[in-house]
């Protein structure tokens, strides 16, 4: 099996990605949260001021990093495509300067609603199989960094991946997120993004859909079947064609459903 820094359409090595379309739609749940949470801190100002290590470190990236990870972005992902008609299993490998990097540049074209709503300079961290990520959320009133931890399962549906959120703040004040839930599936639908919630013991678990196809991808159906969050590295895995989907065996821990219900079984009742 090969490995692959990534996959998308020629001409378009960057968009089109497997890999980066997942982080998009990861930030985007981020990003709604900033807003979400951002509104509710107006009580705590003085502690909506703390500013999370990971995210001193990552904002400090220097433009010459943040240009050659950029550089290294797109020269792995062209790379991938004389591979990917081989195989029709991927493997793909980014690393927290890459992601970062591609934020900083995509940002204002790829989230322009949250943009518009106060919200920039978001960045990521990846340790101890955790997703770490921060946003500032600025408005007339307001300047403060929300930031969260994600991790994140496969589920027993195809490219249906089981996010779980925890540690939601506004600097250093936590937020609850259960009041926020109703408000983030409304502005993940406006960017479109598909959001539904699965209601836990150890609360809302975000349900994120991840297109089986779309035209910028090299090959599809596209599914995911491994993530892993290692330090300073997001590993994804899996198959592409059209028996994907029905080959499809999720490794690494498989988040069981609590109350959400599949949506064939949801129309059958």
């Amino acid at each position: 099996m090969k490995h692959h820094k990534g996959l998308s359409a020629v001409g378009s090595p960057a968009e089109g990605s497997p890999v980066v379309r997942w982080v998009r739609q990861v930030i985007g749940v981020l990003l709604v949260l900033a807003v979400a949470g951002g509104g509710a801190a107006w009580w705590a100002w003085s502690q909506a001021h703390h500013v999370p290590e990971f995210y001193k470190r990552a904002r400090n990236q220097s433009g010459d990093v943040g240009k050659v990870a950029r550089t290294a972005l797109r020269h792995d992902v062209r790379q991938a495509q004389k591979d990917a008609k081989k195989n029709f299993y991927w493997n793909a490998s980014f690393s927290e300067e890459q992601i970062n990097a591609w934020l900083q540049e995509e940002l204002p074209g790829r989230f322009e609603r949250l943009v518009v709503h106060g919200v920039s300079e978001p960045a990521i961290a990846l340790e101890n199989g955790q997703l770490l990520a921060a946003a500032r959320y600025a408005s007339s009133r307001w300047d403060m960094i929300v930031s969260c931890r994600l991790s994140v399962e496969m589920t027993e549906e195809p490219n249906l991946i089981a996010i779980a959120l925890s540690d939601l703040k506004a600097g250093s004040l936590p937020l609850p997120l259960e009041p926020f839930v109703r408000k983030i599936s409304k502005e993940a639908a406006l960017g479109n993004l598909d959001v539904r919630w699965d209601f836990t013991e150890r609360g809302p678990i975000a349900l994120v859909t991840i297109p089986h196809d779309d035209d910028k991808y090299l090959l599809s159906p596209l599914i995911i079947e491994s993530i892993n969050l290692i330090a300073g590295q997001l590993e994804l895995s899996g198959r592409a064609g059209d028996q994907a989907s029905d080959e499809y065996s999720p490794r690494g821990p498989v988040h069981r459903f609590v109350s959400y219900r599949k949506r064939q079984e949801t129309s059958q009742h």
